[in-house]
């Protein structure tokens, strides 16, 4: 089965709040793989100060950067694929500086030693570090350099899926909530709303309802019309 770039972001997006241990990849830590990782000492980073908390991940799944996109790569075509993220790179048949980097979701960006997935909208979700985990990021406040085709991925569509329903009374799934969050923001930077741009982070909260609310009554709605403010009106207008 063949991994694209459209189901590469929905995995990522998934794995928001997944801790990050440098050397993993998506696989359940445990004591072998600990102990092994600290004699190893990729890039010098077990060190003492992180010890007690990595220890304590063990039984969770964790991943680092490029482990992030290795582990989806497994997950859908059943294929090991371990290299580095510099590695990655060095294979990319396509790639050039940021300041070419075309708006389609999936591709990567990345400085030396370090590699997100580019989502769309000016935000990129990524295995950021120990201080962070797996997160959402926006594009200009991180140093990438460069952005390139993963050549594991093939590139074959431009335009995210939109989610059904997203529902502030129940869970929804992070990926339909950030894309609810980046398309409102779309609204927002093209003036159409007003306010400052929401964060995007997966959570269905204040600032993404209240923006919600004021899209849909600026298309003359009410709650009658669009329950919650997020139905389908709502992600069929933002598509």
């Amino acid at each position: 089965m063949e991994a694209n770039n459209l189901e590469l972001v929905q995995f990522c997006i998934s794995k928001i709040g997944t801790p990050y241990v440098m050397g993993t990849s998506g696989r359940v830590l445990t004591q072998a793989m600990y102990n092994d990782l600290v004699k190893r000492n990729p890039g010098g980073w077990f060190i003492k100060k992180r010890l007690a908390t990595v220890r304590s991940w063990i039984g969770m799944v964790t991943a680092d950067c490029h482990g992030l996109i290795e582990w989806f790569v497994r997950e859908v075509t059943g294929r090991n694929y371990d290299v580095t993220a510099d590695g990655a790179y060095a294979a990319a048949k396509v790639k050039d500086v940021m300041g070419t980097l075309p708006e389609r979701p999936g591709i990567c960006v990345r400085y030396r030693g370090h590699v997100g997935v580019y989502i769309g909208g000016g935000y990129v979700v990524e295995a950021r570090g120990f201080d962070h985990g797996v997160c959402i990021t926006r594009l200009s406040e991180r140093p990438f350099t460069h952005w390139y085709e993963h050549p594991e991925i093939a590139y074959t569509g431009r335009e995210l899926p939109a989610p059904k329903i997203v529902s502030a009374k129940k869970d929804s799934d992070l990926y339909d909530v950030v894309w609810l969050q980046i398309a409102l923001n779309r609204q927002i930077g093209k003036g159409k709303l007003s306010g400052r741009p929401i964060t995007v982070d997966g959570i269905y909260g204040r600032g993404t309802a209240e923006a919600a609310a004021k899209f849909w009554r600026k298309r003359g709605w009410t709650k009658k019309d669009e329950i919650w403010g997020i139905g389908k009106h709502t992600i069929k207008a933002l598509s």
